[in-house]
This record gives C-alpha cells, sequence and structure tokens, in this order.
C-alpha cells in the first residue's frame, strides 16, 4: 500500500544559526516592553542551557509522534482489514492513485469517507466524469450552422494548383467528421461542386446538397468522394498503407521555439524511428502525446514536461473524436487552440480517401489503452481500413525497440 515512511528519530543538531534565533527571540522579548526590559532579562536562562533542554527533549517528541503515526496506523489497517476481500482489494486499488498524502491520518479519513458514504469508489471526485457528447449538428437548417470553414487553398477539381479558392469545412452530423472540399468551376456544370469525405450516408449526402444550394446562387452538386483500395486475388491490399501511432517520450532535445515532434522527442522508440525511417513520406508517423493528444510527427511543437496519467487518459478517451487536445487556458477562451484526434488522423490518410492498411501501436499500457479505445473512431471515419492489421508494441524498453524496427523493416510479427 502506499505509504510515505516518517525519519527515526535522531540526536538535536546545534548550529549557529539556532543560537543566533533565540538570542534574537529573547532580544525581541525584551524590547516589547522596554519599561520591564530588567525583569525580562532576569527570568531568561542562557543559550547553553536552551540548547541543552532541546537536546533532551528533541529524541522523545519524535518518538511520541511516530507512536502516534503507528497507533493511527494499525487502527486504519483493522478497519481496512475487516471488509470483505473484493471490497477490499477496490479500496487498496483507489489509494494507491487518490492524491491524498500517504500518511496514517489521510488514510483513516480516507475509510472515514467511504464508511459514511462521501466517497463513492466507483466515481472518486479526483476523477474527470464528464459525460461524452460530441460536437454534432442533428438538425442543422443552415450549411453555416452545419459545418465550419477550417481551411482554404488554391486547387481546381481536378486536384491540381488553381487560380480558383477551395474551401475546407468540416462539421459532424451525428455519424463521425465530415470534411467537405467546396470548388468552383465558373465554366462547368454544376458550378459548384461539394466533395465529402468520411462516413456519409444518401440521406446525409442530399441534406449537404440541399443546404449548400441553399447557401449558393449557382447549380450545386454534391458527391461523395470514396478511393476502393487496391487488392490482390486474394483480398489483401495490393499496396499497403501503413501507420506508426507511437507514444510521445519524457526525453526531449531543449531546442528553443517550436520544431517538428519527430526531431523533438529524443526518446530510445524515437531514435529508431529515426534511424530506420529518415524518410517521413513512406510510413506516417503519429504521435500520442499527453498534452496535444494524437499529433502528425510532422507538426511542430515545443519542449513542455507533461506525462499521461490514468485520469488524463480517461478525459481523452471520454472526450471522444471531437474533443481539442491541449485544452484551452481559461474557460472562456475559444476552443480553438488545437485539433481533434479526428482530424489529425483524417489528415493523415488524406481525409479517408487511403485509409490505413496496417497500423501499429507502440507505447506503455495507458498509451496502448489510449490508442486502442480511438481505434473503432479512426475505422468510422475511414482514416483505418475495416480489415487493417493492428500490431500492438508493449513490454521492455529493448524488446520494444527490436520490434519498432522489425515492423518499420516489415519483418515483425
Amino acid at each position: 500500500m502506499r505509504f510515505r515512511k516518517r525519519p527515526r528519530p535522531k540526536q538535536y543538531e546545534e548550529t549557529s544559526r539556532k543560537r543566533a534565533a533565540f538570542l534574537t527571540k529573547q532580544r525581541r522579548e525584551r524590547e516589547a516592553l522596554p519599561l520591564f526590559a530588567d525583569i525580562i532579562a532576569a527570568g531568561q536562562h542562557s543559550v547553553e542551557e536552551e540548547m541543552a533542554r532541546r537536546a533532551e527533549w528533541w529524541p522523545r517528541q519524535q518518538q511520541d509522534r511516530r507512536d502516534e503515526r503507528a497507533a493511527v496506523w494499525r487502527k486504519a489497517r483493522a478497519r481496512l482489514f475487516a471488509l470483505p476481500a473484493e471490497r477490499r482489494r477496490a479500496i487498496r486499488a483507489l489509494w494507491r492513485e487518490c492524491p491524498y498524502p500517504a500518511d496514517p491520518h489521510s488514510f483513516a479519513d480516507f475509510l472515514h469517507q467511504i464508511e459514511v458514504g462521501k466517497l463513492d469508489i466507483a466515481r472518486p471526485g479526483w476523477r474527470f466524469h464528464a459525460r461524452v457528447q460530441p460536437r454534432t449538428t442533428l438538425t442543422p437548417t443552415t450549411f453555416a450552422e452545419a459545418f465550419r470553414q477550417i481551411g482554404r487553398r488554391k486547387l481546381s477539381p481536378s486536384g491540381v494548383p488553381g487560380d480558383a479558392d477551395t474551401l475546407l469545412f468540416c462539421g459532424n452530423l451525428g455519424k463521425g467528421i465530415l470534411f467537405v472540399d467546396r470548388f468552383v468551376d465558373p465554366g462547368g456544370e454544376p458550378a459548384v461542386t461539394f466533395d465529402v469525405r468520411g462516413v456519409c450516408s444518401s440521406d446525409d449526402l442530399a441534406l449537404i446538397e440541399r443546404l449548400a444550394q441553399a447557401a449558393e446562387d449557382r447549380p450545386v452538386a454534391a458527391r461523395l468522394v470514396e478511393r476502393p483500395l487496391p487488392r490482390t486475388e486474394d483480398g489483401a491490399p495490393a499496396e499497403p498503407h501503413r501507420l506508426l501511432i507511437l507514444a510521445c517520450s519524457a526525453t526531449k532535445r531543449r531546442d528553443v521555439g517550436w520544431i517538428d515532434a519527430v526531431d523533438r522527442y529524443d526518446g530510445p522508440l524515437w531514435q529508431t524511428v529515426r534511424a530506420v525511417c529518415p524518410d517521413r513520406m513512406r510510413i506516417k508517423v503519429a504521435v500520442l502525446s499527453a498534452r496535444y493528444g494524437f499529433l502528425d510527427s510532422r507538426s511542430p511543437v515545443e519542449d513542455y514536461d507533461a506525462r499521461l496519467t490514468p485520469d488524463l487518459a480517461q478525459r481523452m478517451i471520454a472526450g471522444g473524436m471531437n474533443r481539442r487536445w491541449p485544452r484551452p487556458p481559461s474557460a472562456r477562451k475559444p476552443d480553438t487552440y488545437s485539433d481533434s484526434p479526428g482530424c489529425q488522423i483524417a489528415s493523415l490518410s488524406n481525409h479517408g480517401t487511403r485509409p490505413f492498411t496496417d497500423v501499429a501501436l507502440a507505447g506503455g499500457h495507458l498509451y496502448i489503452g489510449v490508442m486502442r479505445a480511438f481505434l473503432d473512431g479512426f475505422r468510422d471515419l475511414r482514416c483505418v481500413a475495416p480489415d487493417a492489421r493492428i500490431t500492438e508494441i508493449n513490454g521492455p524498453i529493448g524488446i520494444m525497440r527490436q520490434q519498432v524496427r522489425g515492423w518499420l523493416e516489415e519483418r515483425w510479427p
């Protein structure tokens, strides 16, 4: 169990600072009542006598406090072991993660709160228990209500650079994130085309076209962009699209400013990735960061110090595909400080037009748990193929480096 040991009793250590502090205390007592300074001085004892007194009672006081702590600890443990085995295991597991100090008095109060019903074992107050409420627009009345513009680029409907502005929108009609590209072709028919990427039914596609037509003064067409995966005769992907999701590293380069995440993290696994796969376009690498959430490894990050705790992992999972990380520094700030996991992974898979067929998850058990929880969401967004091979890499760091190298070189498993 979590318990902070108390130092053993030791002899009083006399120092010049303690002697000077005692003399200062006596002087202030005399200066506080100047008319009675002589009477006060007559009742004060010398420094040597004070040090001798402290040397006598100091070890005894320490031992008394140790005995008091031990008595409280014995009583608390007796109350714990009087409970049924199943409840006792749950309480011990909760005590290991609770933020209370690891001393007997805090443990006794911890048990008392459970007994009186103030603390619920299943829902302790220090855990995040927010309901999963994705930002969806189930019944939009306008296109602006359903979708938010997130980008602008110069691109023609054929996919080559052009002079017309192509607007990128993002929204959620209830089945997942949808990315919509608005192309303008003045001489074409129709003049405005909306390409939709993501999980979109026929009814949703018709709704998008109806809302877009109401917002435009020219003919509009909405189409669902799907790219069938080339496969061999036995059904296997002919050109595997591979993704490595790697946990962030506590060891980082201390460069000032913002640098790419793949260069910022300097842990053993990231050193292996840089050594084995210098071509960052052949295999896509994403990072699960305790601060930034899911992130493209080519995205710039600044130096930070944060660890993934069980509470933070649960908050990430509860936030779902639409929760942005990092969170705003204040609740009054707009929630526009970063991207959601769906946006990051969707950008790596060309917004679902080229889903990943081979995915590797590498990191500690907390990171693996978060990555595993988001896989279904990535499949719903068509970022990961339904029959994609999923490889989990978790274990001692030496074995993990070997397995990451083997996966990158297509030798493992």
